[in-house]
This record gives C-alpha cells, structure tokens and sequence, in this order.
C-alpha cells in the first residue's frame, strides 16, 4: 500500500517536473505557448495598475476596485475578443445597473424587488448577441440591490464609469502592445494531424505485412479516436489563427497566413476513410477464423495493400513537410496509383478465374482497396488529380 502511494507520488512528482522543464524551455523560444501567455500576464497587469491609477483619481473610493478587476479580464486571447468582449460586458453591467436602480430606488431590497429585477434581468442574459457576459446582467443587478446601492445614483454612475474604464484600459493594452498574433500556431497544428495520420497508416500496414496481425487493433482504433480529437484541435486553432488577425495591428507587417481550409477538409475526408480501413480489419479480427489461417483474404493481398498505406503515409508525411516541392508528392501519388491498379487487376485475374471461394472475403478486400483509393483522390487534389483513375470494384 505505501509502495504503491510512494510510486504514485514519485510519477506524479516526474511529470510536474517535466511539465516546468517544458515551461521553461518554451519560456525561451520565440512565439512559443509559454511566452505568449507570459507576455499575457504581464499586459493583464499592467492594464489593471493603469486602470486603478485612473480611477482612484477620477471616482469615489468606493468603486475604485471595479476598473483594474474589468482591466484584467479584458486582456483576452485575441484583440477581436477583447474589443467585442469589452462592448458587451460594459453593455451587461449598464443593463444591470439601470435595472436595478430603477426599481431599488422605488421600494429598495425587497422579495417584490427580486421578483421585479431577476426575470427581466435573465431574459436578457440570454440575449444571444451578449454572449458569456449575459449573466453580468443578472450578477450586477442584484448586487446593486443586495448592497443596498440601487438607490445612490451616484454610485450607479460611478460603478459603470469604472467598469468602462477597466475595458477601455484592457483594449488599449491588448491591442497596441504586442497584440497576440497566431501566425504559426495553425501551421503546427495541422503538421500534428497530418504526422498522426501518417504514423497510424504507417502502424497498420507494419500489422498487415507481418501475416494478417492484428494485435494491434485496439491501438489502431485508439489512435483513430486521437485523430478525430486531433482534426478538432487543428480546426480550432485555424479558427483562433484567423481570429488573432481581426483588429490587429500586427497584421500589417506580419506574413499572410496560410488557408488551411481546404487541407482541414481533406484531412477530415482522409480521416473518415482511415477509420473504415480500421473498422473493416475490425470486422475481420471479429470472425471465428482469423485471416491468416484461411484462404478468404489472401497474405500477397494484406503486403500489397501494406505497401500502399506505406506509400499513403508518406504523402501524407511530405504533403507537410515539403509542401512546396510537388514533384515529389507527384512521384508518390503515382507510385501508389501504380500499387493500387496492380492489387486491382490481380484481384479481377483471380476473379474471372473463378477464386471466389470466400465471397465475404473479396468483399472486404474491395472495400479495403475502396478506401485507399479514395484517401489517394483526396491526397492527389491540387496536384495531379486527373492522375488517378476513378474507382473500380474487381470485375
């Protein structure tokens, strides 16, 4: 019992430690994850000692507090979201404000006043243009009235002059000093999904060339689940990539970044296609008599289509790495192209000769074949794809 908390504490130990070696690595490389959010809490920080210096000068004591809290929650991952997130929390708390103030300075804090304020109050925090600072709605008018403030008009004024302040203040640190820019961010994102691709074509075909071996089936589907959750990632980070250059400043002089939208939509079809590779082995690793000890699917079969997820693997692979050599690309999508009609005219021989002992077999084999083919149209689009022939079943 003690051996096994002390080895918990131990690998928990590690992975902290490797977590802060990582940190500060990133620490010192430029445009990293680690620089930028450090370069973020620095701008939230000096937002919010600016903020605070103006309004301890310009409003009652009592609101001061207000501006550097705003200031700080202001300084957002992009300057499209601090502008826009700005606008709509100033709107929000103003909202919340008027309302309470205009019934607590009638009948003060009341179970009548809450009944008055709370619905109202959610009716428009669920205003979709208002988005996750719809509840400020709610939030300010009842702690105007809870505090007993809803009827110091003075206090209201200054409690939205503070919150305005603290916005502005957040704004204009956000967006005129080093306004985050994620011009690389997509481009590693995207090179992840790809590699992870690859790598899972890679593995099955090492399965597929040592006589039908299967064993790695649970991984497959594993890292197939991976790189759904992968191509989500990628997407996100385009959104965030496209986003980052709203209002920026540094856009100006930044390079122009890369459409990924029609990659992100290969790689989604590529993907779709690599789990029906997966599940149509699953479908045979679920049969009473594996494929290796019968004559339905055939070894020369499972090394030649081993040898075109190979080659699948690796445009996959140079498709982001050498992106601007397409020669290259070319001369794999022929070479699988050559693979895939040499499985597909062995298949039709065997067929016209009458070797259709297992149906079930040569069904699953086509659509194996079916799959790599598609995967290699959607790769060959935007080099060469009147190279690849349409797609046939066996004859």
């Amino acid at each position: 019992m003690i051996r096994s908390w002390r080895g918990r504490l131990a690998r928990s130990l590690r992975g902290e430690l490797a977590y802060i070696r990582t940190s500060w690595h990133g620490l010192a490389t430029k445009d990293s994850h680690q620089r930028l959010q450090a370069r973020q809490i620095g701008k939230a920080t000096l937002a919010a000692v600016l903020a605070w210096f103006l309004a301890s000068r310009l409003l009652p004591h009592e609101s001061i507090w207000i501006a550097p809290a705003t200031a700080v929650i202001m300084v957002h991952a992009t300057v499209y979201q601090t502008l826009t997130n700005g606008l709509r929390r100033v709107v929000a708390v103003a909202a919340g404000v008027i309302l309470a103030g205009s019934i607590g300075s009638l009948i003060g804090l009341t179970a009548l006043s809450l009944v008055l304020v709370i619905p109202p109050a959610l009716l428009a925090a669920r205003w979709r243009r208002m988005g996750k600072y719809g509840s400020d709605v709610a939030a300010t008018a009842v702690l105007m009235l809870s505090f007993g403030a809803a009827s110091q008009e003075r206090y209201l004024l200054a409690y939205i002059i503070a919150t305005a302040m603290g916005a502005v203040c957040g704004a204009a640190i956000n967006t005129l000093l080093w306004p985050p820019l994620y011009h690389r961010r997509p481009d590693a994102a995207f090179r992840r999904l790809a590699e992870q691709g690859a790598a899972l074509l890679e593995d099955v075909a090492d399965g597929l060339r040592q006589g039908w071996d299967l064993s790695g089936l649970a991984e497959w589907q594993a890292q197939a689940t991976r790189l759904t959750e992968r191509l989500a990632a990628a997407e996100a980070a385009v959104a965030a990539g496209a986003e980052s250059r709203r209002y920026n400043l540094r856009r100006l002089t930044a390079p122009p970044g890369r459409d990924h939208a029609p990659h992100l939509r290969t790689m989604a079809a590529v993907s779709t296609h690599i789990g029906a590779v997966i599940q149509a082995l699953a479908h045979l690793d679920n049969r009473h008599t594996p494929p290796s000890s019968s004559a339905d699917v055939s070894d020369a079969f499972a090394r030649d289509y081993a040898d075109l997820l190979d080659r699948l693997a690796d445009i996959l692979a140079l498709q982001v790495r050498h992106a601007d050599d397409p020669d290259s690309i070319r001369d794999q999508l022929a070479r699988a192209q050559a693979r895939a009609i040499g499985i597909h005219e062995e298949m039709s021989a065997e067929i016209q000769a009458g070797q259709v002992d297992h149906p079930e077999g040569w069904a699953v084999s086509g659509s194996l074949l079916t799959d790599a083919h598609r995967i290699m149209i959607l790769l060959a689009d935007g080099h060469d794809p009147t190279m690849v022939a349409p797609a046939k079943g066996p004859h």
